[in-house]
């Protein structure tokens, strides 16, 4: 009997994947748990293993951005009848383009042939892709409303080259609808503490001359840590109308990527692990990033998320709960300024901590004492030495 292979649904946000590619081609022999695609989520890409071992027939090429749980090819023993619905997929012009570059002209369907490649050896590439879209794209239909609110608003139009047309497709559109859903859906609320940093800053460059180097964000996230393990309701999600309370506490960084967009690695079990170990897999998966070699596994899992403005500068901000948490804390840069302690003014290095929480889940109190417990471990740091 033919045994499918699915685009598999990764976690709860995933509503489709795109088809990187085929490592094993179509009408090849393959062997149960190999490697046969690669596929792409808006959070990272992951490689697909054969569920049985047979012949592979491809029904979604290279390029196709497929809903989960569909079909994107199936696995037979030699000699058994395809189903009747398992057509070979169309072959197409072999145009050299990348990954990207597919995914945008699948969406917008355009004929890649028609787009003039810029990379490296005539490759297209995601801009080529851009800009073509750009230059092709029709003008809006014009009818009686928008003929008469041209007419009562008359706006002149932009010089030459002065205005820019950007898609709202891939990882704009996916932040889109992500941000609007969280919006749409969560009772989010922010509250700030204003927090003392010096002795933070202080043990950091102590541990420093010591030879270990531990960033400010490995300082928070075992701050974060350990607060969620006295407000174990921060580190829920609401599932239907049960309000799940996770006993794991997987802690996602916020990293703004410099092709654009956000993701989130994820260390998990931050509890188990030392102020050093913490730093450590912070580095690890910064580099996994920078390199674009985070797995799906390293970007899944979250159930509190951390996302720090400072590191840009940023005094403070308001951040958008990333579904299905309940809770993001905002940190804000470390800046010195002068304070009054004991009725004496003196210069203090202090940062701000934003909270958003869904009000639904979480009340007020229990985000303020949550706050001030972070508060309280980061102003004494060597409780975060334990």
């Amino acid at each position: 009997m033919p045994q499918d292979v699915i685009m598999p649904k990764l976690d709860l946000a995933m509503t489709e994947g795109t088809v990187l590619e085929w490592v094993k081609k179509n009408g090849e022999a393959v062997k149960k748990g190999e490697i046969i695609a690669i596929i792409e989520t808006a959070k990272a890409t992951a490689e697909i293993e054969a569920p049985a071992s047979g012949i592979l027939h491809v029904v979604k090429p290279t390029g196709s951005v497929v809903p989960v749980l569909e079909k994107i090819a199936y696995i037979v023993e030699p000699g058994e009848e395809l189903p009747s619905e398992a057509k070979p997929p169309e072959v197409a012009e072999r145009v050299k383009a990348s990954p990207q570059a597919k995914k945008i002209a699948k969406e917008y369907n355009i004929d890649l042939s028609k787009v003039k490649g810029t990379g490296p050896d005539g490759m297209i590439t995601r801009e080529d892709v851009l800009s073509y879209i750009q230059k092709t794209s029709p003008p809006p239909i014009e009818t009686t409303e928008t003929t008469k609110l041209r007419e009562e608003v008359v706006k002149p139009a932009a010089p030459e080259g002065e205005e820019e047309m950007i898609p709202l497709i891939g990882w704009r559109k996916i932040m889109c609808e992500r941000m609007s859903y969280s919006l749409r859906t969560a009772a989010q609320i922010t509250t700030i503490a204003e927090v003392d940093a010096t002795e933070m800053v202080n043990l950091r460059g102590k541990l420093k001359n010591e030879g270990l180097d531990i960033t400010y964000t490995a300082f928070i996230v075992k701050a974060v840590t350990k607060a969620l393990k006295e407000f174990p309701i921060l580190n829920s999600s609401l599932v239907d109308d049960k309000i799940v309370v996770k006993k794991y506490y997987n802690i996602g960084i916020a990293v703004d990527r410099e092709e654009g967009g956000l993701v989130v690695p994820v260390i998990h079990h931050a509890d188990k692990l030392s102020l050093a170990e913490i730093a450590k897999r912070i580095n690890e998966l910064a580099q996994k990033a920078r390199e674009e070699k985070l797995s799906i596994q390293d970007v899944t899992g979250g159930t509190f998320t951390i996302t720090n403005v400072g590191m840009f500068g940023g005094i403070m901000n308001t951040p958008i709960i990333n579904p299905p948490e309940s809770a993001i804390l905002g940190v804000g840069a470390i800046v010195k300024r002068p304070v009054v302690r004991d009725d004496q003014i003196t210069i203090r290095s202090m940062m701000y901590l934003c909270l958003t929480y869904d009000h639904r889940i979480i009340q007020g109190g229990q985000a303020v004492r949550f706050l001030q417990r972070v508060r309280n471990f980061i102003e004494n740091p060597q409780l975060l030495l334990t």
